[in-house]
């Protein structure tokens, strides 16, 4: 390998943790419509976009597009698995020294692969949350937890929490990307009294799930698909709204389009399935999912081992089939915690010897699910289940009280939406479709808090 490659590497950090508690933000600049589009159509900001003119990042080292390459090496399955076991436990063990762990646990796999690399130790104590009226999430989590001879604590979601902590969350995520996900906002206090390190599983399923694209897929082609699983239907409708009300000459949607394409062809990889793997990790995660993680970072010190670049460098380096349907992370659960593996995972209600049959499975019981729910709710009467976190800070008088507060009340977000706008919207979300609706509400909402704490400051 020539000088340049090894210089190359050594600036490839996987993604950029968010170091901007002590840099001093000033949001009195000129606003950036176009990136508020961006933001509200896609939940998060593009690239170093930001509210306003001044990027994000500025002060920091900020510099995503080196972070990924493409150089699949001639290695057995096995000697993969085997590789992936000695840089993941390393990174792990490497890190919790004379630390109380906290693991959050879910019935999924990324949480359960840090729990197995923890199985000696027993400096742990795990946690789930679940919705109040929800599903019973914590079923398999606190499964996972006993089989590991572990404490478990269980934490309910309450109603309506959202209002008495979203300026708090504002300071924590910078309104980067909305409320209504985090919901570990509402139980952190408590969480953070267990130990003085998270550890958690975040993006193991984004590395280790490889979307299998055609090799000749187009750029086109593979520019729609990120922007078929990126763009919310809801959010995108206001966004059109908005760029014509703004006076913006051309089609927001084709813009975003082109965009999304432009940034896709920074990224100097000719695998499409890679290709799509990196913007993700580069952009998506970096700007949507890692604002929310500050909400750790704020009480404890947090270790995430699936954003360090010794990962980011196995993915680089690994053939494409290993990395597709999660085979790695279900083979190093079955080699090291067989206990584990016998827990079903969530998602399919299969334990992960059964993994072959998972694609099998997964549309019937999802039909099944949504069968039951409907017989329940509609010919039992039974309450809806709590499925997604604004359900809970948005539905009812209470909430809806705090919520019109925010949308109506603070005038300063009509010098960037119409106050008509932001009623036609919020009565589609009352009266047509909750669920694609509830994301442009949330999107008002953060723009509401954020125009009141950052912009315009006196």
């Amino acid at each position: 390998m020539d000088s340049n490659k090894n210089k190359e590497k050594e600036i490839r950090n996987y993604i950029v943790y968010d170091k901007r508690k002590n840099i001093s933000h000033n949001y009195d600049g000129d606003i950036d419509l176009p990136s508020i589009a961006e933001w509200i159509a896609c939940g998060f900001f593009l690239d170093d976009k930001n509210f306003t003119k001044q990027k994000y990042g500025r002060g920091e080292n900020y510099n995503c597009q080196q972070n990924w390459y493409y150089e699949p090496r001639n290695i057995s399955f096995k000697s993969a698995v085997e590789e992936f076991t000695h840089i993941f436990e390393t990174l792990i063990l490497g890190n919790i020294e004379n630390k109380k762990i906290i693991l959050p646990l879910s019935g999924g796999l990324d949480s359960r692969t840090v729990a197995s690399a923890l199985r000696n130790k027993d400096n742990i104590t795990t946690y789930s949350y679940e919705f109040t009226g929800g599903v019973k999430e914590t079923k398999y989590a606190k499964k996972i937890s006993k089989e590991m001879g572990w404490p478990f604590y269980n934490y309910l979601i309450p109603k309506g929490y959202l209002w008495g902590k979203i300026e708090k969350l504002a300071e924590i995520n910078l309104c980067q990307s909305d409320f209504t996900h985090p919901r570990q906002m509402a139980v952190i206090h408590q969480i953070s009294k267990l130990g003085n390190l998270i550890i958690s599983g975040q993006w193991g399923d984004v590395l280790f799930d490889l979307p299998k694209l055609s090799k000749r897929e187009t750029l086109d082609n593979q520019a729609w698909f990120l922007f078929n699983k990126i763009v919310k239907p809801g959010g995108l409708a206001l966004s059109n709204k908005l760029w014509d009300e703004w006076g913006f000459i051309g089609k927001f949607e084709k813009i975003l389009f082109n965009r999304i394409k432009g940034l896709l062809s920074e990224i100097k990889i000719d695998n499409p399935s890679r290709r799509v793997q990196a913007f993700k990790s580069m952009h998506w995660a970096h700007r949507w999912a890692n604002p929310n993680l500050n909400i750790f970072s704020s009480k404890c010190e947090l270790f995430v081992p699936y954003y360090e670049n010794a990962i980011c460098e196995f993915i680089c380096s690994t053939p494409d089939y290993y990395l597709q349907d999660r085979k790695i992370q279900i083979k190093y659960l079955q080699n090291t915690s067989p206990g584990l593996a016998k827990i079903p995972w969530q998602l399919y209600d299969l334990n992960l010897y059964n993994y072959k049959y998972f694609n099998n499975f997964y549309f019937p019981r999802r039909l099944y699910r949504f069968l039951k729910r409907n017989v329940n709710e509609k010919i039992l009467n039974k309450p809806p289940i709590i499925q997604r976190n604004w359900e809970l800070q948005f539905l009812g008088s209470e909430n809806s009280k705090y919520l019109e507060h925010w949308l109506f009340g603070k005038k300063i977000l009509n010098d960037i939406v119409p106050s008509d706008l932001i009623n036609k919207f919020y009565q589609k979300f009352l009266t047509e479709n909750q669920v694609v609706f509830s994301h442009p509400v949330s999107m008002l909402l953060t723009l509401s808090v954020w125009c009141e704490k950052f912009w315009k400051r006196k």
